[in-house]
Protein backbone atom coordinates (compact mmCIF):
# COMPACT_ATOMS: atom_id res chain seq x y z
CA UNK A 1 0.00 0.00 0.00
CA UNK A 2 1.47 3.26 -1.03
CA UNK A 3 0.26 5.24 2.21
CA UNK A 4 1.92 8.84 1.09
CA UNK A 5 0.20 8.82 -2.21
CA UNK A 6 3.54 9.39 -3.88
CA UNK A 7 3.68 7.71 -7.79
CA UNK A 8 6.33 8.14 -10.47
CA UNK A 9 5.81 10.27 -13.46
CA UNK A 10 3.31 9.10 -16.17
CA UNK A 11 3.29 10.64 -19.47
CA UNK A 12 1.89 10.64 -22.87
CA UNK A 13 1.72 11.99 -26.15
CA UNK A 14 -1.01 13.34 -28.65
CA UNK A 15 -0.31 14.24 -32.54
CA UNK A 16 -1.29 17.38 -33.21
CA UNK A 17 -0.37 17.88 -36.79
CA UNK A 18 1.25 16.35 -39.84
CA UNK A 19 2.67 17.86 -42.93
CA UNK A 20 5.02 16.50 -45.94
CA UNK A 21 4.66 12.69 -46.01
CA UNK A 22 4.34 12.71 -49.50
CA UNK A 23 6.71 10.54 -52.14
CA UNK A 24 9.87 12.46 -51.67
CA UNK A 25 9.69 12.89 -55.62
CA UNK A 26 6.13 13.85 -55.77
CA UNK A 27 5.88 17.85 -57.46
CA UNK A 28 5.80 20.11 -54.57
CA UNK A 29 7.07 17.74 -51.78
CA UNK A 30 8.04 19.39 -48.33
CA UNK A 31 10.34 18.31 -45.93
CA UNK A 32 7.97 15.84 -42.70
CA UNK A 33 6.88 17.89 -40.15
CA UNK A 34 4.80 16.69 -37.26
CA UNK A 35 3.15 18.37 -34.77
CA UNK A 36 2.90 16.73 -30.85
CA UNK A 37 1.44 17.48 -27.53
CA UNK A 38 3.37 16.11 -24.49
CA UNK A 39 1.39 15.63 -21.28
CA UNK A 40 3.54 15.06 -18.29
CA UNK A 41 1.45 13.94 -15.21
CA UNK A 42 4.11 13.70 -12.00
CA UNK A 43 2.57 11.43 -9.09
CA UNK A 44 5.39 12.10 -6.30
CA UNK A 45 4.77 14.65 -3.63
CA UNK A 46 7.57 16.91 -4.55
CA UNK A 47 8.23 18.76 -7.64
CA UNK A 48 10.13 17.45 -10.49
CA UNK A 49 12.61 19.32 -12.70
CA UNK A 50 13.94 17.64 -15.96
CA UNK A 51 16.32 18.76 -18.60
CA UNK A 52 15.32 19.36 -22.14
CA UNK A 53 15.68 16.21 -24.36
CA UNK A 54 15.06 14.89 -28.07
CA UNK A 55 12.35 13.68 -29.70
CA UNK A 56 12.47 10.96 -32.45
CA UNK A 57 9.41 10.10 -34.56
CA UNK A 58 9.47 6.89 -36.75
CA UNK A 59 7.31 5.12 -39.08
CA UNK A 60 8.07 1.43 -39.83
CA UNK A 61 11.23 1.45 -38.05
CA UNK A 62 12.29 4.42 -40.40
CA UNK A 63 13.26 8.19 -38.37
CA UNK A 64 10.63 10.53 -40.25
CA UNK A 65 11.17 13.69 -37.89
CA UNK A 66 13.53 14.65 -34.94
CA UNK A 67 12.35 17.44 -32.46
CA UNK A 68 13.25 19.06 -28.49
CA UNK A 69 11.55 18.88 -25.80
CA UNK A 70 12.13 22.19 -23.39
CA UNK A 71 13.46 22.17 -20.04
CA UNK A 72 10.56 21.48 -17.49
CA UNK A 73 9.39 21.95 -13.83
CA UNK A 74 6.00 20.30 -13.08
CA UNK A 75 4.91 20.48 -9.29
CA UNK A 76 3.89 18.37 -7.23
CA UNK A 77 0.93 16.03 -8.13
CA UNK A 78 0.61 19.01 -11.09
CA UNK A 79 -0.05 18.02 -14.91
CA UNK A 80 2.32 19.99 -17.39
CA UNK A 81 1.75 19.90 -21.48
CA UNK A 82 4.49 21.36 -24.22
CA UNK A 83 4.41 21.05 -27.63
CA UNK A 84 7.08 20.04 -29.51
CA UNK A 85 7.62 20.43 -33.39
CA UNK A 86 9.53 17.43 -35.10
CA UNK A 87 11.09 18.14 -38.63
CA UNK A 88 13.55 16.66 -40.82
CA UNK A 89 15.89 17.73 -43.42
CA UNK A 90 15.18 15.72 -46.16
CA UNK A 91 11.74 16.09 -48.20
CA UNK A 92 9.11 13.67 -48.40
CA UNK A 93 9.58 10.37 -47.10
CA UNK A 94 11.02 7.19 -49.32
CA UNK A 95 8.80 5.59 -52.30
CA UNK A 96 8.87 2.02 -50.39
CA UNK A 97 7.98 3.33 -47.11
CA UNK A 98 5.41 5.58 -48.69
CA UNK A 99 3.49 2.69 -50.22
CA UNK A 100 3.78 0.93 -47.32
CA UNK A 101 2.06 3.83 -45.41
CA UNK A 102 -0.15 4.30 -47.62
CA UNK A 103 -1.53 0.79 -47.70
CA UNK A 104 -1.32 1.13 -43.69
CA UNK A 105 -3.55 4.17 -43.94
CA UNK A 106 -6.36 2.64 -45.63
CA UNK A 107 -6.60 -0.50 -43.50
CA UNK A 108 -6.54 2.37 -40.71
CA UNK A 109 -3.66 0.58 -39.42
CA UNK A 110 -0.86 3.40 -39.78
CA UNK A 111 1.34 3.98 -36.54
CA UNK A 112 3.81 6.35 -35.61
CA UNK A 113 6.47 5.55 -32.79
CA UNK A 114 7.40 8.71 -30.99
CA UNK A 115 10.81 8.20 -28.88
CA UNK A 116 11.53 10.63 -26.13
CA UNK A 117 14.74 10.79 -24.08
CA UNK A 118 15.09 13.80 -21.38
CA UNK A 119 17.81 14.95 -19.94
CA UNK A 120 18.91 14.70 -15.83
CA UNK A 121 18.34 14.20 -13.81
CA UNK A 122 16.01 11.01 -14.45
CA UNK A 123 17.87 10.17 -17.82
CA UNK A 124 14.24 8.89 -18.60
CA UNK A 125 13.45 7.22 -22.19
CA UNK A 126 9.65 7.01 -23.19
CA UNK A 127 7.80 5.54 -26.02
CA UNK A 128 4.56 5.68 -27.43
CA UNK A 129 2.95 4.42 -30.56
CA UNK A 130 -0.08 7.14 -31.97
CA UNK A 131 -2.39 6.25 -34.65
CA UNK A 132 -1.60 8.63 -38.15
CA UNK A 133 -4.74 9.28 -39.01
CA UNK A 134 -6.66 10.13 -35.63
Amino acid sequence: INIDKDYPISSSIQLVGVEGLEPSLAPGAVSPAIDLLVRVDNGHIYDEYREGGGITVFYAGVPLAHGRTPNFRVGAKATLTFTVNATAESVGVPEDLFRLMSAERRWSAAQLEVHMQLGCPGWESYAWSVDLDG
